[in-house]
């Protein structure tokens, strides 16, 4: 019975003192060690999901918990060429922009298990896209869905966003609800608000069921000040989830990447917290 642990984090790309935040971010994704987790707001301009990866990998060479989730018949996940991580490292898989200002923004689901599938859905909203993998974790699987929804909080917005949640059950369906799901990212949607309840028609939200309620707010740290806050944004809401399917228990969720630097009260690893999940399943 595997037991591994999720998460999920906006990186607001390399904007706000990324060069000065980079390393507050490794130093608790360290800590973490999660075995997969959502990114939101990579920038690739400067390839930000390989350096965090990379640097990861770097980070936590030779520690004693890199697993490498051998199958009985000693599978460790294909290597098609040199630059494939090694057996218990780090991998990242991007989906980008689609449409306008392709170099610019991508998701990424980063993990040390074996993946077996890797595919991107595209909501045809401007550039909102969602993907999943499906990962090989102590011999059954799992699939690990993350995406990004439409920001601006109006009704309009209100309204993609319900599109949205629609068109990604519809695309998990799909896929089939024998193998157990994660749906993490960045949902621009309050709890209780029309996106959030579609999706909790298939899953369960990791840290309302282990807590009773969702916390307190995922956005913002005081990375923004307040007063840089857009006007047409709540403050202090959460926004950010980890969604799991019924068959998945959850062993512990809460709030992660919420120290700031010891000499910078302001300086946070994002604009956003992050969630962390540890989850069994069959």
């Amino acid at each position: 019975m595997p037991r591994i642990t999720v998460a999920t984090l906006n990186l607001r790309k390399g904007e706000v003192r990324w060069g000065e935040r980079a390393p507050l971010l490794m130093k608790q994704l360290v800590a973490l060690r999660p075995h997969v987790i959502g990114l939101q707001e990579i920038d690739l301009r400067i390839d930000q999901g390989n350096w965090i990866r990379h640097r990861f990998n770097d980070l936590t060479a030779g520690t004693s918990d890199r697993e490498s989730w051998i199958d009985e018949g000693g599978w460790i996940g294909q290597r098609e060429n040199n630059e494939e991580p090694a057996a218990g490292e780090s991998a990242i898989y991007h989906i980008s922009n689609p449409r306008d200002r392709v170099s610019l923004e991508a998701l990424g689901i980063m993990t040390r298990l074996p993946v077996i599938a890797h595919a991107g859905f595209d909501y045809l909203f401007r550039n909102r896209v969602a993907h999943r993998v499906r990962v090989h974790a102590g011999g059954t699987f799992l699939d690990f869905y993350n995406t990004h929804f439409h920001h601006e909080q109006d009704a309009a917005g209100n309204h993609v966003r319900h599109q949205q949640a629609e068109k990604l059950v519809a695309w998990m369906d799909g896929h089939g609800w024998d193998v157990p799901k994660v749906l993490v990212g960045d949902f621009n949607s309050p709890p209780g608000t029309r996106p959030v309840r579609i999706i909790e028609e298939r899953l369960g939200s990791a840290y309302s069921v282990l807590h009773g309620q969702e916390p307190s707010a995922t956005i913002p740290t005081p990375l923004i000040p307040q007063e840089e806050w857009p006007p047409d944004w709540p403050k202090g809401v959460t926004v950010d989830y980890i969604f799991v399917s019924p068959s998945i228990r959850v062993l512990d969720a809460r709030l992660v990447f919420v120290e700031p630097d010891p000499s910078d009260p302001a300086l946070y690893p994002s604009d956003h917290y992050g969630l962390a999940a540890t989850i069994e399943f069959d």
